[in-house]
């Protein structure tokens, strides 16, 4: 296969990826897809909202051990402050 035809399937599949994980994300929150891609754009950025959304969807949690767990993930904190930033 030649490095255009390669290059083609990977922009495919990442065009692919972020599509079904933003109509994904956006089902299990109030956002749009087209708001997930707009504050995680990058994939580091979706795996750090999948780890936010799983702290704060975790009912065995105290409000302050989720707080805790936001702050001590790195990143986490301004992904938050995205997505609450979208909401006023």
């Amino acid at each position: 296969m030649d490095a255009g035809k390669w290059k083609r399937i990977l922009a495919e599949a990442k065009e692919k990826t972020d599509r079904e994980f933003a109509e994904e994300a956006s089902s299990l929150t109030r956002l749009t897809a087209e708001e997930i891609k707009k504050i995680v754009p990058q994939p580091l950025d979706r795996e750090k909202l999948a780890k936010l959304m799983s702290i704060v969807k975790d009912a065995t949690k105290s409000n302050e051990e989720k707080a805790n767990a936001i702050r001590n993930i790195e990143g986490l904190a301004e992904i938050a402050v995205s997505l609450i930033l979208k909401k006023i």
